[in-house]
């Protein structure tokens, strides 16, 4: 349901720019409110935003064909997966002790080090299942009673978006609601708002700190910034392989700074350590 409404929205854009490209045309849309000093650029803007609209929706439909004829590679490594995960849940602490084994660190910084990790998947995957599907949902069906066509694609957008810290779900449904002005549908557009502000925003200020925060420990600036640097490097899987690096990183930095403190100071401050005559 979410591909085939992906596709209608992919569709369906470009015929929505050019009838907005037809009101402004005539006078009659969002251009007339220009500044003088832009009027003689009005007929380009025009242009490039039907360009713009034309290329979007055929990226989506390309998008979704190539997701399509991935299918197969993905039953395929999900089988792997499956295979994998037997040797891992019955040989998994073997091989975590093997590879922390290797490492140039104490048994309680290597415990430091593990816990990290684990408490930051665990908050990883609470953000995506649990806090990312109900916002996803809520959004979906704030869509679906406003007329907004593909609300189930929608939703899983904003599933997705809630990953980002600081702006989240806002980047579907602030467009959303311009789109909804631009209208003229005024009361929609407001109680999208007044939704999205009073319970999906009180889903992300009250449950996220109680259900992630605890377990990243990390800024919300350092997640942010590792979400979507995650997301450039590796794709979707950046999601958790970002935070998750941030994390160790944040984490060895620690360590290192408690080991060499101390080697520090006597280097800076000789007098301090240095015998009483």
């Amino acid at each position: 349901m979410v591909t085939r409404q992906a596709v209608e929205v992919g569709h369906g854009l470009e015929p929505w720019v050019k009838e907005r490209i037809a009101a402004e045309r005539a006078g009659t849309g969002l251009l007339s409110m220009l500044p003088e000093s832009l009027r003689p650029y009005q007929s380009e803007i025009l242009q490039r935003a039907g360009e713009a609209a034309g290329q979007l929706g055929r990226n989506v439909v390309d998008v979704l064909a190539a997701a399509t004829k991935g299918t197969l590679r993905f039953l395929l490594l999900l089988v792997i997966t499956l295979y994998a995960s037997f040797f891992f849940l019955r040989d998994g602490g073997a091989i975590r002790e093997r590879i922390l084994s290797y490492a140039p660190l104490s048994p309680e910084e290597k415990e430091r080090v593990v816990e990290r990790f684990v408490s930051v998947s665990r908050a990883t995957f609470k953000g995506i299942l649990l806090i990312g599907s109900l916002q996803g949902a809520l959004g979906g069906a704030a869509f679906a009673v406003a007329g907004i066509t593909g609300a189930a694609f929608w939703g899983t957008m904003m599933a997705l978006c809630s990953m980002i810290p600081g702006v989240g779900t806002a980047l579907v449904w602030i467009p959303t609601t311009l789109y909804l002005v631009a209208q003229g549908r005024t009361r929609a557009a407001l109680g999208i708002v007044l939704w999205f502000v009073l319970v999906v925003g009180m889903v992300d200020n009250f449950l996220r700190p109680r259900l992630v925060g605890k377990d990243t420990k990390l800024p919300d600036l350092l997640i942010l910034i590792s979400t979507l640097g995650g997301i450039f490097l590796y794709g979707p899987a950046g999601i958790v392989v970002g935070p998750l690096v941030a994390a160790l990183f944040v984490t060895i930095w620690d360590i290192y700074g408690l080991e060499f403190h101390g080697n520090l100071v006597r280097r800076l401050v000789p007098s301090a350590t240095a015998p009483e005559p």
